[in-house]
């Protein structure tokens, strides 16, 4: 009975040894989960949501980062957001290359391995650009696609991926 237990116990070991945790890279990857809705009226928020991995758990902003970057005041197309240490969300919009900057929770790894994965959601206001506020009866539907990237700490740049097609009502 003695030699039973020992050898149900070295079992149990012996399984636990075997189990690996993941292993990501370095780089964030993150990937598409959904948008909360795919039709919004112009001027409400839509909730962007996609998952991430990344290697080294250093998913956040620093928090002496004081960086400023107000959604589209830069030029149409200017990248300036992707290079400010208080922003690491970042989305771009398809209809004039606008880059809306936003800052993460600083995620905590848990346990004793640096790889992370989670979920980040974004609350976008979603403008319409061809109809100006306040929104005129007849104002056409508007579409938008956002790009979507992400930067940990260390200033590595995730993969670039895309939301599904969102809807806009100028009305």
């Amino acid at each position: 009975m003695k030699n039973l237990s020992l050898l149900f116990i070295l079992l149990i070991l012996g399984l636990a040894a075997c189990v690996k945790p993941p292993i990501y890279p370095m780089e964030p990857v993150i990937e598409f989960k959904s948008v909360s809705s795919s039709f919004v009226k112009s001027g409400y928020s839509d909730t962007i949501t996609f998952t991430f991995t990344d290697g080294d758990g250093d998913i956040g902003v620093n928090p002496s980062a004081a960086d400023t970057c107000n959604q589209c005041s830069f030029k149409t197309g200017d990248s300036t957001c992707l290079k400010m240490r208080g922003f690491n969300v970042f989305l771009i919009d398809s209809r004039d290359t606008c880059v809306g900057s936003f800052a993460s929770a600083n995620i905590e790894q848990q346990g004793r391995y640096d790889d992370i994965s989670g979920e980040i959601a974004v609350i976008r206001a979603i403008d319409s650009k061809k109809c100006f506020a306040p929104p005129t009866p007849g104002c056409p539907k508007d579409t938008v696609v956002y790009t979507i990237i992400l930067r940990d700490k260390a200033g590595n740049f995730s993969n670039a991926i895309k939301t599904t097609p969102i809807i806009i009502d100028g009305e």
